[in-house]
């Protein structure tokens, strides 16, 4: 094939749309895709944003005839030697797989990367992971991709070098679990149990509470293979639409002694509900509307972010992960389905559950190659 590459090093408005367009074209028809428009990529991409101190990229455009067959954008984090490769897509072509890799290799090689993983948009925050197997429905966030992009990352030479998994609650099996074993917790008090409080979330004062759950999700997450640095003001642009689809009665922070230590980010599936308006410009009473529909919702409950960091003294405490499953009894009854979402072979959320109320629902793959 005549196979023609063009690079970009700063930010391209029209190459940038470009590449829009090329993802849509490829991924339309995934139950997970949402469209997206210029302003997504500004946040992350753009001199002004505020990835641009830390992180560096490259975008790869590759041509068939003048037709964009391929594209990616490397970046990386200005103090490492691992190139994280993201916003990919390509079509079902081996010899426009290996032509993309080999000039990301290239370039890499030539910057003194000893690696690269993908997929990873910019920051394992942002998005990173492909699906490899799912035995029901999507969901909200989950980051599926054409099933054929697999055979072109092994193709091309990447192995698999991280796995998660998600595991559907049996529904009732587990509230039954949960009333056998009530009176049995009560008895078995904990030495912390007198100065754990666990409260929900308030929405009134997001920004504060968003500042609580960032420092909590930074000291938990830190250990991951995965983990990459991110500032409070990183963290708020990609998760500041969520005061919109977390539900405040089932997300929660856990302190002790009024230092918090803990936290269950959670919120019922909104996927249906924005597939619904998919692409649609909203007025404002619409957009009201749907906030409150978004509030209703309890058609399927996901749990994907869970953690907790030890006391201010640095102890351990005992029971965290029991006290929160037992908050969340009531959803997972009110629920159709819950969904445990991507969790590592030591995730502490999975912990605490008994493996007979879980079912294997998904798994999720990170490729990685080693450079030479």
């Amino acid at each position: 094939m005549n196979l023609r590459l063009q690079k970009i090093d700063k930010w391209d408005e029209g190459k940038i749309r470009e590449l829009i367009d090329f993802k849509k074209k490829m991924q339309n028809h995934l139950p997970t895709f949402l469209p997206e428009d210029i302003k997504d990529y500004k946040k992350i991409l753009h001199p002004d944003s505020a990835f641009s101190d830390d992180y560096q990229w490259v975008g790869f455009f590759i041509y068939h005839e003048e037709i964009l067959v391929a594209q990616a954008i490397l970046s990386w984090r200005k103090t490492s030697k691992v190139g994280h490769i993201g916003f990919i897509d390509w079509i079902n072509n081996k010899d426009v797989a290996l032509f993309l890799v080999k000039e990301i290799e290239s370039f890499s090689r030539n910057k003194g990367f000893f690696e690269l993983k993908t997929p990873i948009d910019v920051n394992f925050f942002i998005r990173y992971r492909i699906q490899s197997f799912s035995s029901g429905p999507a969901y909200f966030g989950e980051p599926i991709y054409p099933a054929y992009y697999h055979e072109l990352f092994v193709s091309s030479g990447f192995d698999v070098i991280g796995t998660w998994d998600t595991y559907l609650l049996k529904r009732y099996s587990s509230f039954i679990n949960f009333l056998k074993k009530r009176k049995k917790r009560e008895k078995r008090k904990l030495a912390h149990d007198h100065a754990v409080k666990i409260r929900s979330v308030n929405l009134k004062k997001w920004d504060e509470e968003l500042r609580i759950v960032f420092d909590l999700f930074i000291n938990s997450f830190k250990e991951m293979p995965e983990f990459d640095p991110i500032s409070f003001e990183q963290f708020k642009l990609i998760y500041d639409d969520f005061k919109y689809i977390i539900h405040p009665l089932t997300s929660f922070i856990v302190e002790f002694k009024g230092v918090p230590v803990g936290f269950s980010i959670n919120y019922p599936d909104p996927l249906h509900l924005l597939r619904s308006i998919k692409g649609q410009p909203l007025n404002n009473w619409q957009k009201i509307c749907l906030f409150i529909r978004l509030r209703l919702n309890f058609k399927t409950f996901l749990i994907p972010y869970m953690g907790k960091v030890t006391a201010p003294e640095g102890e351990e405490i005992k029971g965290l992960m029991v006290k929160l499953s037992k908050k969340l009894s009531l959803p997972v009854l009110l629920c159709r389905r819950t969904l445990i979402c991507y969790q590592s072979p030591e995730s502490p959320s999975r912990r605490p559950i008994d493996p007979e109320l879980l079912t294997h629902y998904a798994q999720y793959v990170l490729y990685g190659k080693k450079l030479e």
